[in-house]
């Protein structure tokens, strides 16, 4: 009885679905013409795009690395990138385009046949680069690429109004790991490299702490260094400067060897000896001849630790970074109970005037620098030199000079001959004359400075004019400042005993007046 009334209801809904149906169908095909068109427009091609993402763009791909395997990378110079922090507006800058077209001008610019000469950013120079549309190919561990010069443009195929150049890469895709891992690196090395080279090397000194809390603070500010000191014009012994070049040539070398060793890739120099002895040309000798800069570091402009911490890491790699006069400029004398009992007596002064000269002076501690030359924050970048000068060796304190921190101690003495011979070379240009055994006995019986024998040189060139009466006025000259040299220690040796006495004198009369316990 159930499936009966089943049945019943079945065959009633057919019997209503085929009498509405043309109804159903009319409405469907007025509806049908409404939207055809913009399915015809719209439906496929969305269709076909879905597809294609979903099921042949990865066999598009293979197919296309069977007929086109060659793979590109644009390298394009950067753009206007600024953002704003805390202290104010930042410019990022990327110099990977610099370093590439470096790269090429000085390795492939000579296969292009077109090509773009524009002015160094420093000195007269002139950068020689590929025009637009240049190939230049390049070998590299027996793997060829191609470099093009190019300009980026938007989608529509016109240029933007401000183009940007862009150096093209193409490669082998069997090479892609080769390229990406090893030859861009390398590219990028030489390029800095080039970079560095081509530019004019730079004498840094610090700006003061206190000014840090300014948006536009830079911790160093530089001139052009331009001094002509080199080794061939140092007053040194031969044998000397020959050890010293050999010391540098090693360390510019063995990068892979301090890698290798565990150690920071940098080299300590103390110089030391008497004023006048031409410790700051030494310095200007090794920087020429390095091809370094110079960051000349002024530390009682520092305010305390951290700030000497920043200046290191704002140092760059290739540079000397000198102090010099250690001794005077902070107290970094080996008497350590001496500083302790003046640190007490510090604290102990509550006077406003004192208050404000310790908040003036610099704070900076033998510890701070310490690791400001061998802590961990020293081994940021690398090919740094450390040079100490001083006149008073002995007053520094000994872990301050120890081998590992001041790796060779240089001693800058009084002039010898040798020495002679150069500045005589150099300020009068002779070579050898019979009057040098008089200079030979006056300099190996009286200690005389490089800097007092310049001075009798440039004498004797302004007043003589032939060749034996230049060096007769050198020896006279030397007579006296032999002389004179001996009248002033006489009087610093009267004065030092006087101020002895007077001192002993001072100190029994305090204890006579001592009332007695």
């Amino acid at each position: 009885m159930a499936i009966t009334a089943e049945t019943g209801k079945v065959v009633q809904w057919r019997r209503w679905a085929f009498a509405n149906l043309g109804s159903v169908l009319s409405n469907f095909g007025s509806l049908w013409f409404l939207l055809a068109p913009l399915l015809a427009a719209y439906a496929p091609r969305r269709l076909f795009k879905t597809y294609f993402d979903l099921f042949l763009r990865r066999h598009a791909r293979r197919l296309l690395a069977v007929v086109d395997p060659y793979v590109t990378v644009d390298i394009s110079e950067p753009g206007g990138s600024v953002h704003y922090s805390r202290y104010g507006r930042v410019t990022e800058h990327d110099n990977t385009y610099e370093e590439v077209k470096a790269y090429l001008s000085d390795t492939c610019a000579e296969e292009a046949r077109e090509l773009r000469a524009e002015g160094a950013p420093e000195g007269d120079g002139v950068v020689i680069s590929m025009r637009d549309g240049q190939d230049v190919a390049d070998e590299f561990r027996g793997a060829t690429v191609w470099w093009t010069s190019v300009v980026r443009e938007n989608s529509q195929g016109q240029q933007r109004a401000h183009t940007r150049q862009c150096q093209r890469l193409t490669f082998h895709q069997r090479d892609r790991r080769l390229v990406v891992d090893e030859y861009l690196p390398h590219v990028r090395r030489k390029g800095r490299e080039i970079l560095f080279t081509n530019r004019r090397r730079r004498l840094y000194t610090n700006n003061k702490s206190c000014d840090s809390f300014r948006y536009d603070y830079k911790a160093w500010s530089y001139i052009d260094f331009d001094h002509p000191t080199t080794f061939d014009t140092l007053a040194l012994d031969t044998a000397k400067k020959r050890e010293i070049i050999d010391d540098l040539d090693a360390f510019r070398s063995n990068r892979d060897f301090y890698r290798r060793a565990g150690k920071p890739w940098k080299r300590g120099y103390l110089l030391y000896g008497p004023p006048g002895t031409g410790k700051s040309t030494m310095i200007a000798a090794m920087a020429n001849y390095l091809d370094y800069d110079i960051y000349d570091v002024e530390l009682t402009v520092v305010k305390d630790n951290n700030d000497l911490r920043r200046l290191l890491i704002e140092t760059t790699s290739k540079s000397i970074i000198v102090i010099e006069d250690i001794d005077c400029s902070l107290d970094l004398t080996g008497d350590r109970a001496t500083q302790q009992r003046r640190r007490q007596q510090d604290r102990g002064n509550s006077s406003s005037r004192d208050d404000s000269n310790r908040r003036d002076s610099s704070m900076v501690t033998l510890s701070g620098l310490l690791n400001f030359i061998d802590g961990l924050w020293s081994a940021c970048g690398g090919e740094r030199i450390v040079v100490f000068t001083t006149n008073h060796v002995d007053k520094l304190d000994a872990a301050l000079i120890r081998r590992g921190r001041m790796d060779m101690h240089i001693e800058m003495s009084y002039c010898s001959f040798e020495a002679f011979k150069t500045l005589a070379k150099n300020y009068l240009d002779v070579d050898e004359h019979r009057l040098f055994g008089s200079v030979d006995e006056i300099l190996s019986r009286d200690s005389i400075t490089p800097a007092d024998v310049a001075e009798c040189l440039m004498t004797a060139k302004r007043a003589g004019s032939g060749e034996s009466s230049r060096l007769e006025i050198v020896v006279d000259e030397l007579k006296q400042r032999v002389e004179a040299n001996a009248k002033a220690k006489a009087e610093a040796e009267a004065k030092a005993k006087s101020e002895a006495e007077t001192e002993a004198k001072a100190a029994e009369r305090d204890r006579d007046d001592r009332p007695e316990e």
